[in-house]
C-alpha cells in the first residue's frame, strides 16, 4: 500500500522502481525488449530522480498531472519516472510519454488516445477503462498490467511484452499486436475483431468467450490456450502452432481455417451446425 501525497488515503498500487529486479526473459524468446531490460538494471538511482524532477511538472506546477480538459501534452517528457502516480481519469491525449517509467502508476480512466507510450515501462500499472485508441505502445513493457474494459481499437502493441496482463473484456479492434509476447495474458470477454497478430505467443493464454472474428495469427503460438466459448468464425488458424488447446462451445464458421494437421478433423468431429455456416464445438476432446 502506498499513502496518496496529497488525499493522505492508502493506495493499493506498489510503485516498482526502475532499479528492481525485473523478472527473467526465458531463454528461447528473442525479443527487441532485451535491451530495454538490461538499460533498466543498469539505470543509476540517481538518474530515476532527476528524471521525475525534470519530467513530473506540468502546467499546474503539481505532480504532472493536468487539469480535466486540458490536453496531457505537457504532463512530462520522454523518459520521465512517473512510477507510482496517480492520473485516474486525466485527459492524456496525445501525450508524449515514450520510455517513460509508470511502473504502479494508476492511470484508470485515463483519456491515452493518440498518446505515445513507445517503449515505456507499464508494469503493475492500471489502465483499466482507460482509452487508449491509436495509441503507440509498441515495445512497452506490459507485464501484469491491468487494462481490463479499456479501449485499445487501432493501438500498435506490436512487440510488446504483455505477460500475466489483465485485458478482460478490452476492445482491441483492428489494434497491432504482431510479435508480442502475451503468454498467460486474460483476454476473456475481449473483443479483438480484424486485430493482427501474427508471430504473437499466446501460451496459456484465457480466450474464453472473446470476439477473434478475423483475427489474423499467421505463425502464431497457441500453447495450452483456454478457447471455451469464444468466436473464431472467419478466422485464419492455418498457419498457427496450436496445442492443447480447449475448444468447448467455440464458434467457427465455414470460412474458418485450421492448422494443416488433425485439428480440422477432430474439431469437425466434435461440432454441431447452429445456422447454414456456423458450428459450435460440443465436445471439449478437441484438443
Amino acid at each position: 500500500m502506498t499513502r496518496d501525497e496529497h488525499s493522505g488515503a492508502l493506495r493499493p498500487y506498489r510503485a516498482v522502481r526502475p532499479s528492481e529486479e525485473l523478472p527473467v526473459t526465458p531463454a528461447w524468446w528473442s525479443h527487441p525488449l532485451t535491451g530495454l531490460l538490461a538499460a533498466i538494471r543498469a539505470r543509476p538511482a540517481g538518474a530515476a530522480g532527476a528524471a521525475g524532477a525534470a519530467g513530473t511538472t506540468g502546467t499546474t506546477g503539481t505532480t504532472g498531472t493536468t487539469g480535466a480538459g486540458r490536453s496531457g501534452a505537457g504532463v512530462g517528457r520522454a523518459g520521465a519516472d512517473l512510477a507510482g502516480r496517480t492520473f485516474t481519469g486525466r485527459n492524456l491525449r496525445g501525450a508524449d510519454l515514450r520510455g517513460a517509467f509508470l511502473s504502479g502508476a494508476d492511470l484508470r480512466g485515463a483519456d491515452l488516445r493518440g498518446a505515445c507510450l513507445r517503449g515505456a515501462d507499464l508494469r503493475d500499472a492500471d489502465l483499466s477503462s482507460a482509452a487508449l485508441s491509436g495509441a503507440d505502445l509498441h515495445g512497452a513493457l506490459l507485464v501484469g498490467t491491468y487494462l481490463s474494459r479499456a479501449d485499445l481499437r487501432g493501438a500498435d502493441l506490436g512487440r510488446v511484452y504483455l505477460r500475466r496482463a489483465d485485458l478482460r473484456g478490452a476492445f482491441l479492434g483492428r489494434a497491432d499486436l504482431r510479435g508480442a509476447d502475451a503468454a498467460e495474458i486474460v483476454l476473456r470477454g475481449a473483443v479483438l475483431r480484424g486485430a493482427e497478430a501474427t508471430g504473437a505467443v499466446l501460451a496459456t493464454a484465457d480466450l474464453r468467450g472473446a470476439d477473434l472474428r478475423g483475427l489474423r495469427l499467421a505463425g502464431a503460438r497457441l500453447l495450452r490456450v483456454d478457447l471455451r466459448g469464444a468466436d473464431v468464425r472467419d478466422t485464419d488458424l492455418g498457419e498457427t502452432v496450436l496445442c492443447a488447446a480447449r475448444l468447448d462451445r467455440l464458434r467457427w464458421s465455414t470460412t474458418t481455417t485450421w492448422p494443416r494437421d488433425e485439428w480440422a478433423h477432430r474439431v469437425r468431429s466434435a461440432s454441431h451446425r447452429t445456422s447454414p455456416d456456423v458450428f459450435e464445438v460440443v465436445d471439449g476432446s478437441a484438443r
